[in-house]
């Protein structure tokens, strides 16, 4: 198939975009790690990763089993990563990640555009806040999904069937949402198809693909692994402790619901509003309203993972179809999105960049990282949750103050629960004389318990 002229400079210039995006948000978190701004998920999935074939679990969880928490075998894939640098190679890990949703983009962007047009389309989507975001975060096993469901549309849009099954199979071993999501999803796309009958069959076998998935999982592997642990995600959609009624409580609900649906869409000048795979944001959406926690409508928390990829799918659809019939409004509306992705990342950035890049590191990081490598390995150490992400390679560190063999805390750290409790607890502890200060430098202590 001839290809159409500029494709090869064109695809050149994607890869450079690609590395730039990677290379900027590789950089992002190794100067959040570097400065302490992780959080317990980084040392959580450290923890379970690193133990892959022995035991695939974190203290803060409980010491059961990670796919007892969430059904998410592929998380397994970042072994390499870990190995190598550690608990900020998952930072990296997560961050090439989301910068290569631009390969199916721009596949689906050239199979509609010229190449320079198409290009543009790409070179928007890079600038994606919530894309960006969902790079710099903690790593969760989100971070395939941006990646994994646009490459379901690419090959959905293609008509590569095959590769639609493989790539739905994966999204189903990311976190057991994805049953929901894709059962739905593989609906939406079943019923859009209109005539195509075999369009339509792989959207039911989508579908059908997720339903299984969800008995294996419910039915068989939670079972075999441990019949007795509860399933405490239900919880999140759990409304029966919420306070509050009448006007004051419907706003408080639906305010920051209104203003997550801004964030996402406005970025993108709603152009998935007029695309089919703009609907594939539906089962996602639902999901992370339905629930009563504040934290999933966050947009800078993982859960908007769920929704970049078929987001920025949705985005190249719209503009390709708007662009057949009134191509300066679809120019105008492309022109808009990158203005706004550019001023929200300036003044309403979800990476939250003023909490972690607010200083470069220094020598008081150097020093707490050295004396967090000066303690005896696989030692029984807790820590707050930010120190904690720096200890993810031992399998015996877990957060808080809990009577471990050592602790240690950072008085330049703040964090609620370290003031309402640790810091209490453990002045407690000193003043029983049932802890020693093993070093004290610049802030870091260094707590040993006495006796056995």
């Amino acid at each position: 198939m001839k290809q159409r002229p500029g494709t090869d400079v064109c695809n050149a210039l994607v890869w450079a975009l690609f590395l730039a995006l990677a290379s900027t948000l590789c950089i992002i978190t190794h100067w959040r790690y570097a400065v302490f701004r992780n959080d317990v998920d980084l040392g959580i999935f450290t923890q379970v990763i690193a133990g892959l074939g022995h035991g695939f679990s974190s203290t803060a969880e409980g010491g059961v089993n990670h796919l007892l928490v969430h059904w998410s075998p592929i998380v397994a894939t970042g072994w390499p990563l870990v190995r190598a640098f550690g608990p900020v190679g998952l930072q990296y890990f997560q961050a090439i990640l989301v910068a290569a949703v631009i390969f199916p983009i721009w596949g689906l962007a050239r199979a509609r555009l010229r190449p320079v047009p198409a290009l543009a389309l790409v070179a928007v989507a890079a600038l994606y806040p919530i894309l960006c975001a969902n790079g710099v975060g903690d790593f969760h096993e989100m971070a395939f999904v941006p990646l994994l469901s646009a490459t379901l549309v690419y090959a959905l849009d293609r008509r590569r069937w095959s590769m639609s099954i493989v790539t739905a199979l994966l999204l189903a071993c990311t976190k057991e949402d994805q049953f929901v999501v894709l059962a739905v999803n593989g609906l939406l796309f079943a019923v859009t198809a209109r005539s195509d009958v075999r369009a339509a069959r792989i959207g039911w076998g989508i579908s059908g693909l997720a339903i299984v998935m969800a008995f294996a999982y419910f039915g068989v592997v939670r079972q075999a692994l441990n019949s007795h642990v509860p399933y405490q995600s239900f919880e999140f959609f759990n409304w029966a402790g919420e306070h509050g009624a009448g006007q004051h409580f419907a706003w408080a609900v639906l305010l920051p619901r209104m203003r997550y649906v801004l964030m996402i869409l406005a970025p993108l000048a709603f152009l998935p509003c007029i695309s089919r795979y703009g609907l594939f944001l539906i089962p996602g959406l639902v999901e992370i309203f339905a629930s009563h926690q504040a934290v999933t409508v966050v947009p800078g928390a993982h859960y908007s993972a769920l929704l970049s990829g078929y987001a920025l799918a949705g985005f190249v659809d719209g503009a390709s179809r708007l662009s057949r019939n009134k191509p300066r409004l679809a120019t105008g509306l492309v022109v808009a999105a990158a203005t706004v992705s550019i001023w929200v990342s300036i003044f309403a950035s979800p990476m939250e960049y003023w909490y972690y890049l607010y200083r470069p590191p220094n020598a008081h990081d150097a020093l707490l990282e050295t004396t967090l490598r000066r303690l005896p390995p696989q030692v029984d150490v807790g820590s707050e949750d930010e120190i904690f992400a720096h200890l993810g390679l031992d399998a015996n560190a877990s957060i808080d103050f809990n009577g471990q063999r050592w602790f240690v805390y950072d008085r330049t750290h703040y964090s609620e629960h370290w003031q309402r409790i640790d810091e209490p607890a453990v002045g407690r502890a000193l003043a029983r004389k049932e802890y020693c200060v093993t070093s004290d430098h610049d802030g870091i202590v260094v707590l040993k318990r006495s006796g056995p």
